[in-house]
């Protein structure tokens, strides 16, 4: 991945290498949703590659760089202006300013994902729900918007229901990684709603002994969470019906991606945390299908 995002050699990178290597950086990388989908013309899905490898990339720098994490998160973020004047030279960049013309994208939205890479290296845990829906508005809702805007849409009513919706499928990652993220010193559940549940932190390490009582509160903490998340979905699944037919089934996709997965952390309780749950390409294909079906019916 790093040699992905910062290869040795840049100079003859061209727009066509750029973007096979952001097809690479997709195809290398586990989503709970599909990025590649047959049905989106070949011009649109690029856009859409190209947009995740940014945000991919971003993640990799603040979650698995090995070195100064910030430094890179800087020459990122200068990549990233270059990019907004037609001068970047690292891959994903060279192919981003295409999209950033193409579809008159603002660097406010990206800024915002660099931050919250910037945020993850200084704070470890958050307080409350509203503090986490802080730091989603940051992580999540900046990649939403900017779909949105590359599907023409820039109406502040559809970006709010979309920023229910990236905020949802961020908590849903949070909940599938609650082990991982503790092993690089994170955790995304809020103290208060650990505290009520009479959950610890250590309680999410691999080494952690669990008895009775500490799987049932882990699970009682799991069911709180996940109707946050349902809560979440449910107040963005307006959206599509609000959409162009071309456009609803993505965003359908994305909302029962995320429920799968949520139903798989219900069904699994607190084995979920040791087992992560996720959708496999048979899973995903079916996903895609079952939206298809439901957004057909829409008037």
């Amino acid at each position: 991945m790093n040699e992905l995002l910062f290869p040795k050699k840049t100079k003859q990178i061209n727009y066509e290498n750029s973007l096979e290597i952001c097809h690479k950086i997709v195809k290398q990388n586990y989503e709970n949703f599909p990025i590649l989908m047959f049905f989106i013309d070949k011009e649109k899905m690029d856009d859409y590659a190209i947009i995740y490898a940014f945000s991919r990339g971003v993640d990799f720098i603040g979650d698995n760089f090995k070195g100064d994490k910030l430094k890179q998160l800087a020459v990122w973020e200068s990549e990233l202006k270059n990019a907004f004047i037609e001068n970047a030279s690292l891959p994903v960049f060279v192919a981003l300013q295409k999209t950033i013309i193409k579809h008159d994208l603002r660097i406010e939205p990206f800024l915002r994902l660099i931050e919250a890479n910037k945020r993850d290296q200084q704070k470890k845990e958050y307080k409350d729900v509203n503090s986490l829906l802080d730091y989603c508005d940051l992580s999540a809702n900046p990649v939403g918007e900017i779909v949105l805007r590359i599907m023409g849409y820039k109406d502040e009513k559809l970006i709010k229901l979309s920023n229910s919706i990236c905020t949802g499928l961020q908590i849903t990652n949070f909940l599938q990684d609650i082990v991982k993220d503790k092993k690089i010193g994170r955790v995304y559940i809020p103290s208060e709603i650990m505290k009520n549940h009479n959950v610890s932190k250590d309680m999410f390490e691999e080494e952690y002994k669990h008895n009775y009582a500490s799987k049932k509160n882990i699970t009682n903490l799991l069911n709180e969470m996940i109707d946050i998340n349902r809560n979440l979905y449910n107040s963005g699944n307006i959206l599509p019906k609000l959409l162009t037919k071309k456009d609803r089934t993505i965003i359908q996709i994305f909302i029962d991606s995320g429920e799968k997965i949520l139903s798989k952390i219900e069904k699994r309780k607190y084995n979920s945390l040791f087992k992560k749950p996720s959708t496999n390409k048979f899973e995903k294909f079916q996903i895609i299908i079952k939206s298809i079906l439901k957004t057909s019916f829409i008037k």
